[in-house]
């Protein structure tokens, strides 16, 4: 593959923390429905203002929380909304069920709702880019929220206009779970048999553990990299290691190239796996979703991924599955450093009618005793700050509480992930651009340079609207 062959049009459509191909999603005949649901749900009373009953509808992205294969019925969102209408009386919840597809349909979807005024009044969307993007279609929140709640949840930077950089910015969103984190899912098995009893933390370390569990039989990592998933989460790594959300950030606003060591360093060490040989030898042509069974049924010692794989891990491999921070790269800022962040959030639509109902539903929907029942769904724990792992939830979930663990008592720095901040066209190129160097058919350098080339073109279109 050349740069002339990879294209963000010719993408099959990806989206922020797992970026799954959705297909077979018919944008026109969605568009129809929504705009039936909406019409017929939001046009009649509001809460307070008639004194009828007032309708919420809510858009459930599976995509977007993380549910993706969870029955509806069963799905915490579901849940969450049985507990709020049995505990406020004349209040009626319609969830608007979407398809777990892929982002590109979803997007058009979004934009063809946003401008024929057919959105709901709630609305599921991930952190960063999708829900700043759309701020001139969302509500600012700022006004609605008693500071007291913005204080009992973290994420804010990322739901925030200019994130996080202008005075009281406005707030398009709610962020909701504490987020995925990037790691190095491990076979313990595999470890104690080649004789590894201490965990990597440098990049030099794993390599060379890689070199060890081979020595002795083992394929040291499977991986899936027909789509670039697995090198856009090790990558995300590398770049919060290198720069932090600072260099991220200058990045997306033009202020630093991407033609830089902040990617090409990042490419090299992707490349590294396959080219010594230390993941399965079908990695670049292996889907994803193939790697990931394959680490599960315990065919490798390793693999990266992030939360959103736990309970398969936990089902395939038991109590010998672990994980450790991806180890960050020589020259890194920041050393001790877990990329990833929050990814969901709840937003709020200008063409609603029930706002401050609206409001008092993602309150109740973010409150604790909800976003508990989330933990094994999305993979990640609740971000109110006063959640604490108890004994039954270190019993239930003790991936979470590595991660937990890293976070809050290791105070690994945090670092929200390179393509939770850029826009979704350049993500989807990038991806393409994982998958070709890491299977050798395109230099680390001039991936780098084609990533600056569609940065500046996107630069352009947006600041000419």
């Amino acid at each position: 593959m050349n740069t002339a062959m990879i294209s963000p049009e010719s993408t099959s459509g990806a989206s922020r923390r797992f970026r799954r191909t959705r297909v077979g999603f018919v944008v026109v005949a969605a568009v129809a429905v929504l705009a039936a649901a909406c019409s017929s749900s939001s046009s009649g009373g509001g809460g307070g203002s008639g004194g009828s009953e007032p309708t919420i509808t809510v858009w459930n992205d599976a995509l977007a929380s993380g549910s993706c294969g969870v029955p509806a019925a069963k799905s915490f969102l579901t849940k969450g909304v049985n507990l709020f209408e049995q505990t406020n009386p004349g209040f009626k919840v319609k969830i608007i069920q979407e398809q777990c597809d892929a982002s590109t349909p979803f997007d058009t979807l979004l934009q063809s709702s946003e401008t024929a005024g057919t959105t709901p009044d709630i609305g599921q969307m991930y952190v960063g880019g999708q829900v700043i993007q759309n701020g001139k279609y969302l509500v600012d929140l700022r006004q609605y929220l008693p500071s007291s709640y913005i204080n009992s949840l973290t994420g804010w930077t990322y739901v925030t206009d200019g994130y996080g950089t202008k005075t009281d910015g406005a707030i398009w969103g709610v962020p909701f779970g504490a987020g995925y984190w990037y790691s190095v899912y491990y076979n313990k098995k595999d470890f104690q048999k080649a004789g590894i009893t201490t965990l990597p933390t440098t990049w030099a370390g794993l390599l060379a553990d890689a070199h060890t569990l081979k020595s002795k039989g083992i394929t040291p990592f499977d991986i899936g990299e027909k789509e670039g998933y697995t090198g856009a989460w090790t990558q995300d790594s590398f770049i919060s290691g290198l720069v932090g959300d600072a260099g991220v950030l200058k990045m997306f606003n033009g202020q630093a190239s991407l033609d830089s060591p902040t990617l090409i360093k990042p490419y090299e060490a992707w490349h590294s796996l396959f080219a010594q040989g230390l993941t399965n030898s079908d990695a670049p042509s292996l889907p994803n979703a193939n790697g990931i069974a394959d680490f599960a049924a315990g065919k490798a010692a390793m693999t990266f991924t992030a939360g959103f794989f736990n309970s398969q891990f936990e089902k395939g491999l038991g109590s010998n599955v672990g994980l450790f921070p991806i180890p960050s790269l020589p020259g890194s800022e920041f050393t001790k450093s877990l990329s990833g962040g929050p990814n969901n959030a709840y937003v709020v639509f200008k063409n609603s009618k029930h706002i401050a109902d609206d409001v008092k539903l993602i309150t109740f929907l973010t409150s604790l005793k909800v976003q508990l029942l989330s933990a094994q769904e999305l993979g990640q724990y609740p971000n109110n700050v006063s959640f604490k792992p108890t004994a039954s939830f270190d019993t239930s979930q003790p991936l979470l509480v590595d991660i937990y663990k890293y976070i809050r008592l290791q105070h690994y720095v945090t670092g929200e992930a390179f393509d939770n901040v850029m826009p979704g066209t350049i993500d989807s190129y990038w991806y393409q651009t994982n998958s070709a160097v890491f299977g050798g058919s395109l230099s680390p350098q001039k991936a780098a340079s084609s990533m600056q080339t569609q940065m500046k073109s996107y630069l352009a279109t947006a600041s000419t609207g």
